[in-house]
């Protein structure tokens, strides 16, 4: 175990902390005490900033403890400040270049030349999800922690991510070799909470195995694991999914349920989410359907911009039936129908007639208000929304709007609901009180260990698990 002495006491090292087990706890009640500077918390994406930040804030620890930012944003802050040092000029007017921005903090802290200014800013530097820093962000930490005392957390086995020309830092030879090994977590407290001890240390004794490159057999979980076998029939897997989903909700009312999906199509996840009711998409930060979506609206009217309405309903609701409204928007124009036109069709016909942005948003929450439809893609319906708001403000136009509420939500990160679908990166960080694998062994696109490992370790009650084998990573 690894106490909040020691992390005051040391003057650099890591801490190993596998899921569950109470890292956030430890960073907290380490902020928590009062020192002369504060302290300098770092971390990758801007939803885990959000909440680390909730966290500290519901224990009550003073916003002057800490500066809370993610390595991306605090290398941004640092060149905007020392660009002559670092060598780089962002353009403040331009979309950051991170990589560029990175490199050259990374250089920079490495120097020293900006050790007498991190020394008078801060007291000690904290980072969490460790495990996720490229090789150039532990250029930045490493070289922060030549002028600070600097701790480390993460865990090798949740190393899902990566950053394409610049690959995660080697946990056994770059982190370990700079950050000495201060401890391990090892109280499933995530579990344990919930009075689901056994599910908690089967997990970590799961977490050892396949570290070791070993398999895990799902049958050998005395209470918490479901090993469900996928057949040869599609259509009876996903019925069986969405049974064995429906099950757990009666079960257990109100309680959170995490659905791990296909991790390269996401339209497999969202088709999921529009045959489960109740199941709403974990979207991506980028929004880029959306995006795309809000483009193709950009500038129409009339017409053009109902069938524009219409491809987007159809990415994110149920029954659209986008071709049979058109045909009889055309029949109610020309007096040819016989029953009167619902709400919805009215709305279509005041956006087919004289349309702009105002008859889109009303067109679209008339569809979305429409019982016999469902939107399962709640965040892009209501992005969407705002950003047709937006633009009929005539303050902005609708792709301008749409970038702008991306980036906002980029940093306010996800609200994700009580019934989500995502794949692991996008539920990596996120907990409920049941999990279900829809496909741990897909030809082609099996879990690796981390994946695996990650997807397990989201449901603090339960996991149920579907795959062709009970044994995995096959």
């Amino acid at each position: 175990m690894v106490d909040v002495p020691q992390i005051l006491g040391a003057s650099r090292g890591h801490v190993v902390a596998p899921a569950g087990c109470g890292k956030t706890e430890l960073i907290a009640r380490s902020v928590a005490t009062p020192g002369p500077k504060p302290t300098l918390i770092l971390t990758h994406t801007t939803a885990g900033v959000a909440a680390l930040r909730q966290r500290l804030k519901r224990d009550g620890v003073p916003a002057g403890h800490y500066r809370l930012n993610t390595i991306a944003g605090w290398a941004l802050s640092m060149v905007s400040m020392f660009p002559e040092r670092a060598g780089f000029r962002q353009d403040p007017l331009a979309a950051p270049n991170y990589a560029q921005v990175q490199s050259a903090i990374g250089r920079l802290c490495q120097s020293g030349n900006v050790t007498r200014e991190i020394q008078a800013t801060y007291g000690r530097l904290l980072v969490d999800e460790y495990q996720d820093c490229s090789v150039t962000q532990h250029a930045i930490v490493s070289g922060i922690a030549n002028a600070i005392p600097t701790v480390v957390f993460g865990d090798p086995m949740q190393a899902i991510f990566g950053f394409g020309a610049d690959p995660l830092a080697d946990w056994h030879s770059d982190v370990t070799g700079a950050f000495p090994e201060l401890g391990r977590l090892s109280t499933p407290w995530r579990w344990s909470n919930v009075g689901a001890n056994d599910l908690g240390l089967w997990l970590l004794g799961a977490r050892e195995t396949l570290s070791q490159g070993a398999p895990i057999d799902l049958r050998t979980c005395p209470n918490g694991v479901f090993w469900h076998q996928i057949g040869s029939d599609t259509n009876a897997t996903i019925a069986e999914q969405i049974r064995v989903q429906f099950e757990i909700s009666r079960r257990n009312t109100n309680e959170s349920i995490l659905i791990v999906g296909d991790p390269m199509r996401a339209g497999a996840r969202h088709d999921y989410a529009s045959r489960a009711a109740g199941v709403s998409v974990v979207e991506p930060v980028d929004f880029r359907d959306v995006v795309g979506a809000a483009e193709n609206m950009d500038g129409l009217t009339g017409e053009a911009l109902l069938q524009a309405c219409i491809a987007f309903l159809i990415l994110v609701m149920t029954n659209v039936y986008g071709d049979r409204l058109q045909q009889r928007i055309q029949s109610i124009r020309a007096g040819r129908h016989r029953s009167p036109p619902n709400p919805q069709e009215l709305a279509g016909i005041a956006l087919f007639e004289r349309g702009a942005y105002p008859q889109a948003i009303a067109f679209l929450k008339s569809m979305a208000s429409d019982r016999e439809r469902r939107i399962y893609r709640h965040s892009a319906f209501g992005i969407m929304i705002e950003a047709l708001s937006m633009a009929a403000s005539g303050k902005v136009d609708l792709r301008s709007a749409i970038a702008m509420l991306r980036e906002r939500n980029r940093q306010a990160g996800r609200i994700v609901p009580s019934k989500a679908v995502g794949s692991t990166l996008l539920l990596k960080g996120l907990e409920a009180q049941h999990v279900i694998i829809l496909d741990a062994d897909q030809p082609g696109a099996a879990m690796s260990r981390q994946h695996l490992y990650v997807a397990l370790t989201r449901g603090a009650r339960s996991a149920h698990i579907f795959s062709r084998r009970p044994v995995l990573p096959a």
